[in-house]
């Protein structure tokens, strides 16, 4: 197995604005890796073990992270906004996708599909019947 350079809680730390930026709470991060509360809170002193299930999905996480930043030019409601919306391409949302063992790297590869397609993530048209205090939904055209 291959480890990164960087120390545990560098990770940990990194993990945590990822999952704050796109809309998770602590519960759910804990739940996505797999943690008690109690451990997530101590790993963002220490960190965990660079070999151990947490650490590594915490890095898939951040590479997933980090391609939706470069696919929505770091438009943080944007991507909040896709993250948390269904996807009829995923078949679901990607955040109830990632909260699967596989999920991350299913919405990782698709963001990969997107960025080599150069395709761009723009707002919805809004449907004039629509609810006009709801936010249109971001699509990727």
């Amino acid at each position: 197995m291959q480890h990164t350079a960087y120390s545990n809680n560098v990770v940990t730390r990194a993990f945590t604005w990822a999952y704050q930026e796109i809309g998770f709470s602590e519960d759910q991060a804990a739940e996505l890796l797999g943690a008690t509360l109690s451990s997530l809170n101590k790993a963002s002193i220490v960190g965990f073990n660079k070999s151990s299930y947490e650490y590594r999905t915490q890095l898939a996480f951040i590479r997933m992270y980090y391609l939706l930043i470069s696919i929505t030019n770091g438009d943080a409601e944007m991507m909040k906004h896709w993250f948390h919306r269904y996807h009829s391409t995923l078949n679901t949302s990607p955040k109830l996708l990632c909260l699967d063992s596989d999920g991350i790297g299913k919405v990782t590869d698709y963001l990969r599909t997107v960025r080599q397609n150069d395709v761009t993530f723009r707002p919805k048209p809004i449907n004039i019947s629509a609810d006009s205090t709801r936010k249109p939904a971001a699509t990727i055209h």
